[in-house]
């Protein structure tokens, strides 16, 4: 949700739950590439997985799959071509908030060499279509989906919304009606004022990336995309078994990490204690001030 102040956050949903489920603890939903279900300490707290696809198959050999299993490619596949990306994030995210459950929704398919076939807005709608009808059972709080694109418009409003994406945006406006923020990427091309869509999206939350401790002064990374658009930055650069990851996709699923963990039961709520407590600090470079906390 786009508002003039920025929030910066660098860490390591507007109904109320229903109390029936009070006792299921939040769940963020993760889509992403793939995922390895074998690690331990994602094992232990991914308590469902998705395959929505529209090209290549799910491991049953259609274009959706539900239930353990679903967003899992075998090794080493899942370290190749970029699908090591969805492991990556889910361990970032746990490392945040070690106490949230994890629903993984796969959305890229891949080939019968190993390579990764091209995903779309497409996918991340039918992902969101999911997280809606499963926000209750699974006491979902966040949604993720470090995804995005810098083929931006080149007059008018930067941010290519097409009538194609209708339904894309009204996801993301019923989610945040049930208490769920949709969060995206700002992107890595060092735009300092145009974010990537989806991020763009108004109803979306954009999240881009910092470097360092606030007091070291070079926070907002030199990769970062960010501008008016942004909602808040968070901490870029982790260290995961993988390999470190560094960009605004590890910031997005940090910080969705980080707000299933300060939950505060609406999406309004938790997004104004965000906002709450941060501390105003210099962007170097626009010269502007946003708004910064590091979260240990």
């Amino acid at each position: 949700m786009k508002k003039i102040a920025v929030g910066i956050i660098a860490v390591f949903g507007l109904i109320f739950l229903q109390p029936a489920h009070a006792e299921i603890a939040p769940s963020i939903v993760i889509v992403d590439t793939a995922i390895d279900s074998s690690i331990p300490q994602l094992s232990s707290k991914l308590v469902q997985e998705v395959c929505i696809l529209t090209s290549g198959t799910c491991p049953n050999g259609k274009t959706f799959q539900e239930g353990l299993g679903s967003a899992t490619i075998p090794k080493p596949q899942v370290y190749m071509n970029g699908f090591e990306h969805g492991t990556i994030m889910s361990l970032i995210a746990n490392k945040v908030n070690p106490n949230a459950n994890i629903i993984f929704i796969r959305i890229a398919g891949m080939s019968k060499t190993g390579t990764m076939y091209s995903f779309s807005d497409l996918e991340v709608t039918r992902a969101l279509d999911w997280a809606i009808a499963n926000k209750t059972k699974y006491n979902i709080v966040s949604v993720s989906s470090s995804v995005g694109t810098h083929n931006l418009n080149k007059t008018g409003s930067y941010c290519p919304i097409k009538s194609t994406h209708s339904q894309l945006i009204s996801n993301i406006n019923t989610l945040i009606n049930i208490g769920v923020p949709t969060m995206f990427a700002a992107g890595n091309n060092g735009d300092i004022s145009k974010v990537d869509f989806p991020a763009c999206i108004p109803a979306a939350i954009a999240v881009a990336g910092s470097d360092y401790n606030v007091d070291d002064g070079n926070f907002i990374g030199l990769w970062s995309n960010g501008g008016m658009d942004v909602d808040f930055y968070a901490l870029g650069v982790y260290d995961t078994q993988v390999k470190r990851a560094i960009g605004t996709s590890a910031s997005t699923a940090a910080f969705s990490a980080y707000w299933a963990k300060n939950y505060k039961g609406t999406y309004q709520a938790t997004y104004d204690y965000m906002k709450s407590i941060t501390k105003p600090i210099k962007n170097y470079k626009t010269n502007t001030t946003v708004f910064v906390d590091i979260l240990k």
